[in-house]
This record gives C-alpha cells, structure tokens and sequence, in this order.
C-alpha cells in the first residue's frame, strides 16, 4: 500500500484528468475503486541512491519529483498488485511517464477549479444565514454577485511560453496583445547573442527579420531561410507567428472531444501517421490511414522523448518533435482543436525545420485530423 497521502481533492483531480480510466488496462475506475501508482516505485524514492542511479539513467530532469503528478496513475487494483514495486523497462517508463506529465498541468488546474467550487459552496450557505436572518437584503447580494462576477475569457492560456528580447516570456495571450506582440523581437529560444534570421530572395536583396510583421510580409514575398543554420533560427518565427495568426481568429469552442475526453498528443492511436514528415513526399504516406501506434507497433517509429505536452519520434530516416502549444477553435466551427509547434528534422544530417500543425478530433470515436491553414510558414 501507498505510503504517500493524497488529498481528497488530489484523487479527484487524477481520476478526473485521466478520463476516470486505469491508466494501464483502460477500465473504467470510480473514485473508490482507484488506486493511485508511482510509475517509478516507492522503494525507489525513498532510496536517495537509487533514485539518482534511476534519474541519470532513465535522463530524467534533476527536478523530477517521484511524489509529483508526473510519476502518478490511477489504476484498478489488480493492475496495481500485479506491478508491484516492479520497475518498469525504460521504453515503457518513458510512455507512462509522458502520460503522467500531460495531465500535470490539467490535475493542477481541476485542484484549484474543486477548491474554488468549495469555497463558493461555503460562501452560499454563509449568505442564505444572512439572508434568513435578514442581516443583508436581496439588494446588497446582487451587488456583491456583481462585483465578484468572472471576468469572460478574451484571451489564451498557453502550455508553452513564448519568448520576446523585450517582455517577460508570454503564457497568456489577450487579443487585444496580438498586434503588439507581432511587432516584437522574437527570442530565438536559448540563444541570447542572436537577434534575428536572415532570409534570402531568388532575384532580391536577402532581408534580416525580427519581428512576426517583418517575418511575415518577407515570406508572402518569396523569402526563404536558405542554410541549414537559418532554417533552424526561422522555425522559432514560424512557430510563435503561426500561432499569433492563428489566435486572431481562434475562439472559445462549444463542444469538445479532446478537453472533454482528456486526450492528446500522447494518445498515439488517436495520431494520424499522415502528419509524420517525409523528405520525398510519399503520397503512400500521405494518404495512409495508419497512426503513430500502428507504426510503432510496425517498428518504422522508435519514441525518443516524452514529456508533459511534448512527444519526440523517430524513423530510420526522420525525426520530429511535436509540442502542444494551445486549445482552442481555431478554425470556426465550435469544436475544440490543439495548435502543436512541430520541429522535423533528418536523424542523419544537418536539415531541421520548424511548423505548425492544427490537429482537430470531431467526435469521441475519431482520431485527429489535420486542419489546413494559410498561416502555415514552414521553413
């Protein structure tokens, strides 16, 4: 049994944001059927040795916290017993790890979302007394209810901040920022001693850009990154302008089948292979019905990295990093989408280039899709 306490509130919000299933059978869990799992086991995090030895070992981040939601599943409880304290093999802690940390953010948030439906509670029953008691009227508790009405969302909460040489890194975009924001120097991620990216013209001038306005007028003009170099700075502009083009228009949805359904990047079976890249443009790729699952099932796709809104893949001859940036409708139709910065890149050589992938799922037995869009500045 589990030495580490969870609040009622912690359990709720793991069962809540893993879907209510077990996250290694796929069983459907009620609350007091759900036993909660340390993907790297107790006896491990209570060994300071062994729990270094297992970090340096698995590259887990120095930070990574066994006791945190990143290394905890709910479970049914014969999974659970059959696991043990057993480690896992390290291809299969990475996937269950990535699973754990994408719901890390979402647990956070349902944590302070039951609080908040608490304390309202609290508060209610506090002004019925009053009420019933007439120590305040009807008038001054539509006042109060006034004041403390919650504000409309107009804006974006991001699960990857962006970074600009004149701001603090940006992880809530409001609409009216846009304009701004496209008018300021990007930072190229790490790299504090470069201020931009020069692009190239088959018959003028080469420009140097930094900003999402100069980045944009010089590609709708034909410019293009044309060393390997450049083509690596330009995908920082190609991810955080597509996604500033892309909020213009984006609004809350209606309906969801990824929030709603708890699912993600991570759901391999939900990928389709037809967003993996390809250096030759294979149709047969293309147009495969297949997903990331059946081709790593298959061997053609090996999962290099997995971390909270992160998934890293690889073929024999391709390479590509997909990061979950934000949700919302972005392409008008009610339902809920996700907007990925994705970095392709060859597995041996130099070529690496940034983009941006809207993926769509539109109905709880679908897998996503891909939406087109004209924001699309691939380098």
């Amino acid at each position: 049994m589990s030495k580490q306490q969870l609040s009622s509130l912690a359990r709720q919000a793991i069962w809540l944001s893993h879907g209510k299933k077990c996250a290694y059978t796929g069983e459907l869990l009620t609350i007091g059927n759900m036993q909660i799992d340390h993907i790297i086991p107790e006896k491990v995090a209570d060994d300071p040795k062994a729990l270094e030895l297992t970090k340096s070992e698995l590259r887990l981040p120095a930070d990574f916290n066994p006791y945190g939601f990143e290394n905890l599943l709910p479970v049914v409880q014969r999974a659970n017993l059959q696991k043990g304290t057993i480690l896992f093999d390290e291809g299969r802690i990475h996937y269950f790890l990535g699973i754990a940390a994408a719901k890390k953010s979402e647990i956070e948030r349902r944590i302070e979302e039951l609080k908040k439906q608490i304390d309202k509670t609290k508060g209610s029953l506090f002004v019925q007394s009053l009420l019933e008691n007439q120590k305040i009227s009807a008038e001054e508790v539509a006042e109060i209810l006034e004041q403390f009405r919650d504000e409309p969302k107009e804006g974006f909460n991001l699960l990857m901040a962006l970074g600009f040489f004149d701001k603090e890194e940006v992880s809530r975009i409001e609409k009216s920022d846009i304009e701004s924001l496209r008018r300021s120097p990007i930072k190229l991620g790490p790299n504090e001693d470069i201020y931009g990216v020069d692009l190239r013209h088959n018959s003028r001038p080469s420009v140097f850009v930094r900003t999402c306005v100069e980045y944009d007028a010089a590609v709708k003009n034909g410019y293009y990154a044309a060393t390997t170099f450049d083509m690596k700075m330009a995908a920082f502009f190609a991810h955080q302008c597509g996604l500033l083009s892309a909020l213009t228009s984006a609004e809350i949805p209606e309906t969801s089948f990824i929030s709603d359904l708890n699912v993600g990047i991570h759901d391999l079976h939900l990928l389709p292979f037809s967003i993996f890249p390809s250096m030759t443009n294979n149709e047969e790729i293309s147009n495969s019905k297949e997903t990331y699952s059946d081709k790593i099932n298959q061997g053609v796709l090996h999962i290099k990295t997995t971390r909270s809104n992160l998934l890293q893949v690889e073929s024999r001859a391709m390479g590509q990093q997909l990061i979950e940036v934000a949700r919302a409708d972005f392409n008008g139709d009610g339902i809920e989408d996700i907007l990925l910065f994705e970095y392709s890149y060859a597995v041996s050589g130099t070529y690496g280039s940034g983009n941006i992938i809207l993926l769509t799922r539109k109905g709880k037995e679908c897998r996503f899709e891909s939406i087109p869009q004209d924001f699309n500045y691939q380098t």
